[in-house]
């Protein structure tokens, strides 16, 4: 653009002087052919620049030196009211900003200045019609000018790509890595056709590589590198040639190969483009976008927003693969309690009834009948553990009146399982309660029971039931022999604890009268732990 602008204005230049028949007033000859041999050399840099980022940051001090003396040539040939002075000061001031920052646009706007102020003292000596007023305005109209674009560097005004990254889309699908996410997203943000990624893990120090192009992408093996660059760059690996830009947005030429390795240009099948690092705080890793149509400088800093975007995506993927991985971890536990408080439990019973029978058979008894409700108790046990495993795959919910019917029942078999005298009394209303809510009291009841009865000796065992919109409350009384208490305080059965934190209720033991009393609170409407 600065190419095509200086063109432009060379155009302009000449036209307007061969429009006004009093310019140049000072030899007209020499003046047109230095304007034709200006329009030739822009047309010239322009054709050298248009494809060619190297080029064009190659030339761009050279060019900058060009159109400073341009413009000094003008101002002294060309005095008149077509002097085309004020255009060409502002082009010279944007390119310096809008290439390097604002100590060159400063400089520039200095040199230019002084060079306009020296030729206007020529002038005044030399030209009787110089007009001194004309020139005092002009030089604080630059002045001016040239603070306004010096403040614009300050304030980190630099050049922005017409693309953004905000266009990275970073909604990763299930069935597609973050790798080929990422490249997929950086191929479209910046234009490029095809390009690669190598990514290195840091827990388990595991690289891997993705080659390809938007059509298809395949793994490769991953190339091996020591340190991942810091910054963005442009590179040509068949010409050796880099840029990059430092923390004062200056461009530095780098050695390609240096900052990633000929093994892995090799390996990568790496031509020429864009390389953006990125740094997460699971890994690190190099994108390659290729291909790319009108690369240019502007790149770079497009390649740091793409470095962003491609780092919270990996962060975000983290995220989620730890919070699944904790998941996991919780319903391994949560089914390893379930698992305890039913089918050990249960058979933990079968056990102690069995035990009943063996001694049965020693005294003479008949052992068909006790057999029978055996048998009766685990059909029952597998046509609940039948309806639980239902109720948690469809995630339905389960009226209050039912549950309480359910663990009346349960409390039935209990007893008989247990050979222990077990009351259930109940007081709800006629709302719902989620599946799980519904697994949990009934847990709570088998392993209350089982723990009065196995570790306290209890002979009966009291179950009241009470519920309202937002908590369900049971309470457990039995005549068991005391819980163990460590310091003052009654600490309750850790199975039971657990299972009640993690669905987000409380649970009290208190003892009094020759009776040990469990009370649990169970939310309704949240099951936060």
């Amino acid at each position: 653009m600065i190419a095509l602008g200086r063109l432009m204005l060379a155009v302009m230049f000449v036209l307007a002087i061969w429009l006004d028949l009093t310019e140049p007033n000072r030899d007209p000859a020499s003046t047109y052919r230095l304007l034709l041999g200006y329009v030739v050399l822009s047309a010239a840099i322009v054709a050298i620049t248009w494809k060619s980022w190297w080029w064009d940051a190659k030339l761009a001090g050279p060019a900058h030196a060009l159109d400073i003396a341009m413009f000094t040539a003008l101002v002294f040939l060309i005095a008149g009211y077509t002097s085309p002075f004020f255009p060409f000061f502002i082009f010279l001031l944007l390119s310096a900003a809008i290439r390097w920052g604002w100590q060159e646009t400063a400089l520039t706007a200095i040199l230019v200045t002084l060079l306009y102020v020296l030729t206007g003292f020529v002038g005044l000596h030399s030209d009787p019609h110089f007009e001194l007023y004309r020139f005092v305005i002009r030089t604080v109209q630059l002045l001016i000018v040239s603070l306004i674009l010096i403040w614009f560097g300050v304030t980190q005004w630099v050049a922005r790509p017409a693309f953004r990254a905000s266009e990275f889309k970073t909604d990763a699908p299930p069935d597609r890595s973050p790798l080929e996410t990422i490249l997929i997203a950086a191929l479209k943000t910046a234009g490029g056709r095809s390009g690669a990624m190598v990514w290195r893990d840091q827990r388990s120090g595991e690289a891997q590589a993705l080659v390809g192009s938007l059509a298809a992408m395949a793994e490769a093996k991953a190339p091996a590198w020591t340190e991942t660059p810091r910054t963005s760059f442009l590179y040509d690996f068949r010409k050796e040639r880099g840029l990059a830009r430092d923390a004062e947005y200056n461009l530095r030429v780098l050695a390609p190969h240096n900052m990633v390795g000929r093994d892995s240009a090799t390996a990568l099948q790496l031509s020429e483009g864009l390389a953006v690092p990125i740094h997460a705080e699971n890994g690190e890793g190099l994108l390659f976008i290729e291909r790319v149509a009108s690369l240019s400088t502007d790149h770079i800093e497009l390649g740091r927003e793409i470095a962003a975007a491609a780092e919270a995506l990996m962060q975000r993927h983290a995220l989620i693969r730890a919070a699944e991985e904790g998941a996991a971890n919780r319903s391994r536990i949560e089914l390893a309690r379930d698992l305890h408080d039913s089918v050990v439990q249960f058979l933990a019973g079968a056990a102690f009834r069995l035990e009943a029978m063996r001694r049965a058979e020693v005294a003479g008894r008949k052992l068909e009948p006790e057999l029978d409700e055996l048998k009766r108790l685990m059909l029952q046990e597998q046509g609940e553990l039948r309806s639980f495993i239902a109720a948690l795959r469809s995630g339905s919910e389960v009226n209050l009146t039912d549950l309480a019917a359910d663990l009346r029942a349960l409390s039935e078999r209990l007893s008989k399982h247990w050979a222990v005298e077990c009351e259930f009394d109940a007081k709800t209303t006629d709302g719902k309660i989620p599946a799980r809510l519904h697994l949990d009291a009934h847990q709570l009841v088998r392993e209350a029971v089982a723990n009065a009865v196995r570790h306290a000796g209890a002979r009966s065992v009291r179950i009241a039931l009470a519920a309202d919109p937002t908590e369900l409350r049971m309470d457990f009384f039995n005549d068991g022999a005391e819980f163990p208490a460590f310091g003052d305080r009654l600490h309750p059965p850790t199975s039971l604890q657990e299972r009640v934190e993690q669905a987000g209720g409380t649970i009290e033991l208190s003892r009094g009268m020759q009776m040990t009393k469990v009370s649990i609170a169970l939310p309704i409407t949240r099951r936060t732990a």
